[in-house]
C-alpha cells in the first residue's frame, strides 16, 4: 500500500471520526455531561491523530492551513490558559479548558481535511438529517407529554416543551437555529440534484 493509498484511508478516517463526534454529542444531550464528553474527546483525538499521520505521509499535498482566525482562536486559549492557573475551583476550570481545547482541535482538523465539496456535503447532509430526527423526536415529546429524554427525567420547567435529545429547549432551539441556515443556503445556492433540493427543502 503506498503512502498516497493510506493518506486517502486517514482522510475518510477523519470524516468519519467528526461526523461520529458531532452526531454523537447531539443525541447524547449535547453532550453536557463527562461521560459523554469524554467519547467526544476520543473521537476528537483520533482524528487530530490522523490528521498528524496525514502530514507525514503527505507533507506537501497536505499543508496546514492557519487563517486570521487561527490566529484569534489561539490568543484566545491562551487567555483561558492564563485564568485556568489563577482560578480558585481547578477542577471546574480544567474542564472548561479541556473543552475549549477539544474545540480548537476540532475547528482545525475540520478546517485542514474536510475542504473539499465533497466532504462538505456530506456533513451537511448527516447534520441536517440528524436534526430532523431529533426534531420528530421533540414533536413526539410534545404530543405524548414525556418527561424524559432517553433515560432522564427532564426537570419540572420543561414540561410541555419539546427538547429532542437536549434536556433545556433552548439548546434544542439554538441546534435547530445553526442548522436552518445551512439548510436554506444549500437549498437555494447549493449544486445539488433536485431531489435532494426538495429533500432538504421541507427537512428546512
Amino acid at each position: 500500500v503506498n503512502r498516497k493509498t493510506l493518506d486517502s484511508f486517514c482522510e475518510r478516517g477523519i470524516v468519519g471520526l467528526v461526523l461520529a463526534a458531532l452526531v454523537f454529542s447531539a443525541l447524547a444531550t449535547g453532550a453536557v455531561r463527562p461521560p459523554e464528553f469524554v467519547v467526544v474527546e476520543l473521537l476528537v483525538a483520533a482524528a487530530g491523530i490522523l490528521w498528524m499521520a496525514r502530514i507525514w505521509l503527505e507533507p506537501r499535498r497536505n499543508r496546514l492551513l492557519f487563517p486570521p482566525v487561527g490566529g484569534c482562536l489561539l490568543l484566545f486559549l491562551g487567555y483561558a490558559l492564563f485564568h485556568y492557573l489563577r482560578a480558585d475551583v481547578e477542577y471546574t476550570a480544567r474542564t472548561e479548558v479541556l473543552r475549549l481545547l477539544v474545540y480548537a482541535l476540532l475547528f482545525f482538523v475540520v478546517l485542514n481535511n474536510l475542504h473539499k465539496s465533497d466532504w462538505t456535503q456530506l456533513a451537511l447532509y448527516v447534520l441536517v438529517f440528524t436534526g430532523v430526527a431529533i426534531a420528530i423526536y421533540g414533536i413526539v415529546q410534545v404530543i405524548t407529554g414525556v418527561d424524559h429524554v432517553w433515560h432522564f427525567t427532564r426537570p419540572e420547567q420543561y414540561k410541555g416543551r419539546g427538547s429532542g435529545t437536549f434536556i433545556n429547549p433552548n439548546h434544542f432551539a439554538g441546534f435547530l437555529g445553526m442548522l436552518l441556515p445551512l439548510c436554506l443556503a444549500s437549498v437555494l445556492t447549493g449544486r445539488i440534484s433536485q431531489p435532494m433540493r426538495i429533500l432538504l427543502g421541507y427537512s428546512a
